[in-house]
């Protein structure tokens, strides 16, 4: 692949992980320890009655590429995150599941599981062994560039990947592990209008802390965004092409 070009590396920031954490008890998790606190957990996002549909076969596009993350902080904790595969080795993910100020900053260890399905993992466990995240997120906090990657440490067995796209389409989805159901090990899906605003689509579509990283998908095939806050309206960042560029380039 060529080198990172000097815009690129402007606007990217990258990191070495450490390597793997121990296994993690899935029956302790808990929405309320387990969320990176930038995500707006007290606001809840379930907008309304609670519409998401559970998903349990993971074989086929999209949820085949849809990941759970472990990230293990500086400050000892252990978090929880989704990510979506755009590659058989890196994955997007949001800026606060690689990077967290009030967590101490780079995630130390990150546990990957593509198209985990409850204790299901057809496809094995991965680690990082880099992370990525956009400057104006780790140095200014800006929720519009709430955005990051891994890359692992071996690739993926499976070679079915989300293609990351610009577009501004009137509806999209959004699928991802939140915490809030059966601890967090089965994704959960739901759709709807979408509005854009600053950088940032913004929807009534259900989700909750833990699907933080995850897609928001047009067409269940291209990922247009990428999941990050809740708060009704709901919101992710809107791909740009210096992201994707760097990231395919890393």
């Amino acid at each position: 692949m060529p080198a990172l070009t000097e815009s690129q590396m402007q606007q990217l920031l990258f990191h070495a992980s450490s390597g793997a954490i121990e296994e993690v008890d899935e029956s302790e998790i808990t929405h309320k320890n387990w969320i990176v606190s930038p995500e707006n957990v007290r606001a809840e996002s379930i907008c309304g009655i609670d519409q998401r549909q559970k998903v349990v076969a993971t074989s086929q596009l999209p949820n085949i590429a849809i990941c759970k993350l472990y990230m293990r902080a500086p400050n000892g904790r252990t978090y929880v995150g989704s990510g979506w595969l755009v590659a058989n080795d890196r994955l997007y993910t949001a800026g606060h599941c690689v990077y967290s100020e009030s967590a101490g900053g780079w995630m130390e260890s990150i546990i990957v599981i593509p198209a985990k399905s409850g204790l299901s993992e057809p496809y094995g466990r991965y680690h990082a062994m880099g992370l990525s995240a956009t400057r104006g997120w780790v140095e200014d906090g800006s929720v519009r560039y709430d955005m990051g990657a891994i890359k692992l440490d071996k690739p993926v067995t499976h070679n079915s990947f989300i293609t990351p796209c610009l577009d501004d389409p009137s509806a999209g989805e959004v699928c991802g592990y939140p915490a809030d159901r059966d601890s967090g090990i089965f994704q959960y899906r739901m759709s709807d209008t979408l509005l854009k605003q600053s950088g940032r689509f913004l929807y009534q579509a259900d989700t909750f802390g833990g699907q933080s990283g995850c897609p928001l998908l047009k067409n269940r095939s291209h990922g247009i965004g990428i999941h990050n806050y809740g708060g009704c309206p709901n919101s992710s960042s809107d791909l740009y092409q210096g992201f994707i560029d760097g990231i395919i380039n890393w």
